[in-house]
């Protein structure tokens, strides 16, 4: 497949993705509107006990065979004793609202039961179950198609596989936008190209001089080393490192020390900004090093003279 066929793939694994997370908070406000309110009923405070029915008109689960467009996963009738002791979901206590009950199960724990087959799929959201699992497998598809592309690309199966948080998707899309690597003379070349370098806005009636589905990849490959562990993830560390000596900075500490709305997102933004321009520089310093071209520090460094903070790992071996 060609460069191009790619990132189509890849966009539309996304638009999946927004589709199916949709549908998968469609499941859970159904579930929201299956509680019944703390205060309703003569004696609120009291819990109901364990073995209790739910009222039918709120709480009845399907009992008729499903057919293969409502992903059935039972195939005989259940009735209320078995649903109560196989899954423990259709009593009262676990579909109420109790905010004291450790018994009770969370809107989106049962929104994954009901979408996982562990529970019977109710008859009021057979459709949608039923859409929402079409687009996960496929996803799952597509993702492994992605998988099977990027895998024999020398920069992911020699660099990629060793960075924890880079998967099939960020690496299928990395290489089928920014190849060939030879394009890009220099560190500050590819910032720009992703939309990371210094003044790079939208601006009505102006062509943008960047790639805008780089720059949200970009955002999204940072997001993703912020939420690995830092006992695993190099990035991760470089995250905390950086977001602590921004949180001392004296022109961004003042702001948080007065509590100034935004003051603390604006440093986690910073961060996140940080962290996806340094492995861009990492990746430009490796992809080059596997195909024999030169490498050179970036502009703010070997010409502004810049130092410390936002070198770039240009001495870190690779393993061809």
């Amino acid at each position: 497949m060609s460069e191009g066929q790619i990132r189509f793939l890849v966009e539309n694994y996304y638009d999946l993705q927004k589709l199916r997370v949709e549908a998968f908070n469609r499941v859970v406000a159904w579930c929201k509107s299956q509680e019944v309110p703390e205060n309703q009923g003569p004696c609120a405070s009291h819990r109901r006990p364990e073995n209790q029915k739910a009222s039918a008109s709120h709480f009845r689960l399907e009992t008729q065979r499903l057919d293969a467009s409502q992903c059935s996963v039972e195939n005989h009738r259940m009735d209320a004793s078995h649903i109560e002791s196989e899954t423990h979901i259709a009593s009262a206590s676990h579909y109420t609202n109790e905010a004291h009950s450790e018994d009770a199960v969370k809107p989106s724990i049962l929104a994954n039961k009901i979408l996982s087959g562990k529970v019977e799929v109710p008859k009021d959201i057979g459709d949608l179950v039923w859409y929402h699992n079409m687009l996960h497998d496929t996803e799952k598809n597509l993702a492994k198609h992605l998988d099977t592309w990027s895998k024999l690309h020398l920069l992911r199966s020699t660099y990629f596989m060793q960075i924890q948080g880079i998967g099939p998707i960020f690496s299928s899309a990395l290489i089928a936008w920014l190849q060939p690597i030879s394009r890009f003379d220099n560190i500050s070349k590819l910032w720009k190209y992703c939309g990371l370098a210094p003044g790079q806005k939208r601006k009505k009636g102006v062509k943008l001089g960047y790639n805008p589905h780089l720059k949200t990849l970009m955002w999204k490959i940072a997001s993703s080393f912020e939420k690995q562990k830092a006992a695993k993830s190099a990035y991760r560390r470089l995250y905390d490192e950086k977001k602590k000596y921004l949180a001392e900075r004296p022109d961004l500490k003042e702001p948080i020390d007065k509590k100034v709305k935004g003051a603390k997102l604006h440093v986690q933004l910073l961060t996140l900004r940080f962290i996806a321009k340094r492995f861009l520089a990492d990746t430009w310093i490796a992809w080059r090093r596997i195909e024999g071209l030169s490498v050179t520090e970036p502009y703010a460094i070997q010409i502004l003279g810049h130092s410390g903070k936002e070198a770039t790992a240009i001495d870190k071996p690779v393993n061809c």
